[in-house]
C-alpha cells in the first residue's frame, strides 16, 4: 500500500461511498430498455432497484461490525470484488428473476460503501473537522449525480441496458485496484473487536436505545429520501410529464446536483462562524420555503422545466443539514462508531428501498402528488428534530 495525500483520500472515500449510487443511478434510466428487452412490466423492472436497495440496507447493518473485526481495507476490497463479479454475470441474464437474484447480491455488497467511508472519517476526525470532511466528500459525490444516470441512459440507448453492467464491472475493477494500492487501514489490529454474537447484540442495542441517535438519524433519512424520490421518478417525470427522452433525465438530476454541491460548498464557510444549531435552522427554513414553492408551482402551472427549480432549493437545504445531523447522531454513540454507521446507513437505505419500490410508483403519475409526498416526508424529519430539541431542553446532558 502506498501513501496517499489528504485530498486524494477524500476523493477515494467519496468514490467508495458511491457504490450504491453507481449500481442504482446508472441503471434507473436504462429501466425502460430493460423492460422492453426482457418483456416485463414497469413494476418488475423497478424491483431491480428496490431489491438492490433492500439488500444494501440489510447488509449495511453488519458492515460496521465486520469492519471493526477485520479492518476497513479487507471488507472494502471484498465488497468491490463481489460487485464486479455480479455485474459481469448480469450481462448474460435472460430472465428478470435471474437479474433480481444478482441485483440482490450486488446490493448486499454495495452496503459497504457508505458505512465504511463514513467510519473511516470518524476514525480520523470528530466534530467540526468531521463535518467539513463529510461535506467535501458529499460535494465530490454529488458531482457524479448527473454524470452517472446520463451515462446509464446514453449506454442504454446506444448499446442496450447490458452495457450498463459492462461499464459498472470496469469501474469496480479499477476501484478495487485503487483501494488495494492507496486505501489506508485506519483501525489498528489491537483495536479490532472479534465477531461475538452476544457483544454485537449489546452494541446494536446500545446504539438503537440512544434516543438522540435515532431522532437525528431519522431526520437525516427523511430529508434525503424526500429528495431522492425525484431521482427514482426521473424517467417518469422526463418522459411522461415533460415529454423528453430517457437520455434527458439530467433535467431532474442537474438542479438536485447544483443545489447539493452549492450547499456542501457553503457549509464549511458557515461552520467557521455559526454553530451547528444555527446551520440547521437555516437549512430547515430553506426546506420549508422550497416545499411551499414546489406545491404552488405544481398546483398552478402546467408541466414544464419551471417545476425543476424547487428541487435545487430542496437540495441546498438537504446539503446544509446532512453533515450536522450525521455528526451529531454519531457523536451520541461514539463508542460504537462502526455499529452506529451501520444502523444509520440501514435506516437510510431501507427507507430508500421503500421509496423506490412503493412510494415513487404511487406518486410519479402526478407532479403535485410528488411535491406533496416530499413535503410530508420532510415534515416527519422536522418533527424528529423538534422532539430532539425538546429532549435537550429538559436533559442535563450537553448538546454535541
Amino acid at each position: 500500500m502506498k501513501n496517499i495525500s489528504p485530498a486524494a483520500l477524500t476523493a477515494l472515500l467519496a468514490v467508495i461511498g458511491l457504490l450504491n449510487s453507481f449500481c442504482a443511478d446508472m441503471l434507473i434510466p436504462a429501466l425502460p430498455a430493460l423492460r422492453d428487452d426482457l418483456a416485463v412490466s414497469d413494476w418488475q423492472a423497478q424491483q431491480t432497484i428496490s431489491l438492490f436497495l433492500a439488500a444494501c440496507a440489510f447488509m449495511s447493518l453488519w458492515y460496521g461490525a465486520l469492519a471493526d473485526a477485520w479492518g476497513r481495507r479487507t471488507v472494502t476490497l471484498g465488497a468491490l470484488i463481489v460487485i464486479a463479479v455480479t455485474a459481469i454475470a448480469s450481462i448474460a441474464t435472460s430472465q428478470i428473476e435471474q437479474l433480481w437474484a444478482l441485483r440482490t447480491l450486488q446490493g448486499a455488497a454495495s452496503g459497504a460503501g457508505l458505512v465504511i467511508s463514513r467510519t473511516i472519517v470518524r476514525d480520523l476526525h470528530i466534530g467540526p473537522t468531521a463535518q467539513r470532511l463529510l461535506s467535501h466528500i458529499m460535494m465530490v459525490q454529488m458531482l457524479s449525480l448527473v454524470a452517472t444516470p446520463v451515462l446509464g441512459g446514453w449506454l442504454a440507448v446506444h448499446w442496450g441496458w447490458r452495457a450498463v453492467f459492462v461499464v459498472l464491472a470496469g469501474i469496480m475493477l479499477a476501484l478495487t485496484l485503487a483501494c488495494w494500492r492507496w486505501l489506508p487501514e485506519t483501525l489498528p489490529r489491537e483495536q479490532r473487536r472479534p465477531l461475538q454474537l452476544g457483544g454485537l447484540w449489546h452494541s446494536y442495542r446500545a446504539v438503537m436505545r440512544s434516543g438522540t441517535f435515532v431522532r437525528l438519524s431519522l431526520a437525516h433519512v427523511a430529508n434525503w429520501v424526500s429528495m431522492v424520490i425525484y431521482a427514482f421518478s426521473a424517467p417518469a417525470i422526463v418522459m411522461r410529464h415533460l415529454g423528453h427522452g430517457p437520455t434527458e433525465v439530467y433535467l431532474v438530476y442537474i438542479p438536485i446536483t447544483v443545489g447539493l454541491v452549492g450547499g456542501f460548498a457553503l457549509l464549511p464557510r458557515l461552520a467557521q462562524r455559526w454553530a451547528g444549531g444555527a446551520i440547521l435552522k437555516l437549512a430547515y427554513r430553506i426546506l420549508g420555503a422550497s416545499i411551499a414553492l414546489n406545491l404552488v408551482v405544481c398546483w398552478l402551472l402546467p408541466p414544464g422545466l419551471i417545476h425543476t427549480l424547487p428541487l435545487l432549493l430542496i437540495a441546498v437545504g438537504v446539503a446544509l443539514a446532512l453533515p450536522v445531523l450525521i455528526d451529531w447522531a454519531l457523536s451520541a454513540v461514539q463508542d460504537n462508531a462502526g455499529i452506529g454507521n451501520s444502523c444509520q446507513t440501514f435506516m437510510q437505505l431501507a427507507v430508500m428501498a421503500v421509496g423506490a419500490g412503493l412510494l415513487a410508483p404511487l406518486l410519479w403519475d402526478s407532479l403535485f402528488k410528488l411535491a406533496l409526498g416530499t413535503g410530508v416526508i420532510t415534515a416527519i424529519g422536522a418533527w424528529c428534530l423538534f422532539r430532539e430539541r425538546q429532549f435537550r431542553q429538559t436533559s442535563p446532558c450537553p448538546a454535541p
